[in-house]
């Protein structure tokens, strides 16, 4: 008896929650965590990788029609979001990329450095890996 009483203070002072239960009776069950709620990427929404080594700013010309909205831009540092990427938004929500849209980089290092413009749907740049996933730009 001496045992099972130092075994669970041993147990309780070291978080393991050892307890003893008399014979005869259930232990109880320590319920389960609950899954991790995924959240959803937004199909139409653009990921971008500045792997370069210059600051880049960023430049959507989203089409509205026959013509095109105001335009819009990110500023990236270097190397930033250079693995996973960055998810883009908008002041008012989420961003949501069409085909046609036009896409244009460009350094902020006075270096000339410039890439694309990428035609959404079109163009090489940006790609997707799949109809339900997120553009993704990589610089």
């Amino acid at each position: 008896m001496r045992w099972r009483v130092g075994l669970l203070v041993v147990g309780m002072a070291l978080g393991w929650g050892l307890t003893w239960v008399p014979s005869g009776l259930a232990r109880p069950t320590v319920p389960a965590r609950p899954a991790p709620t995924v959240v959803s990427q937004n199909p139409r929404g653009l990921r971008v990788s500045n792997r370069t080594k210059q600051p880049i700013r960023l430049v959507l010309l989203a089409r509205k029609g026959t013509g095109y909205q105001e335009s819009v831009h990110w500023d990236f540092a270097p190397g930033e979001g250079e693995r996973e990427g960055l998810s883009l938004s908008l002041p008012e929500g989420a961003l949501s990329l069409n085909p046609g849209d036009i896409l244009v980089a460009f350094s902020l290092d006075g270096s000339r450095r410039y890439w694309g413009p990428f035609v959404v749907g079109t163009s090489s740049k940006p790609t997707r890996s799949g109809e339900g996933a997120e553009w993704q730009l990589i610089l």
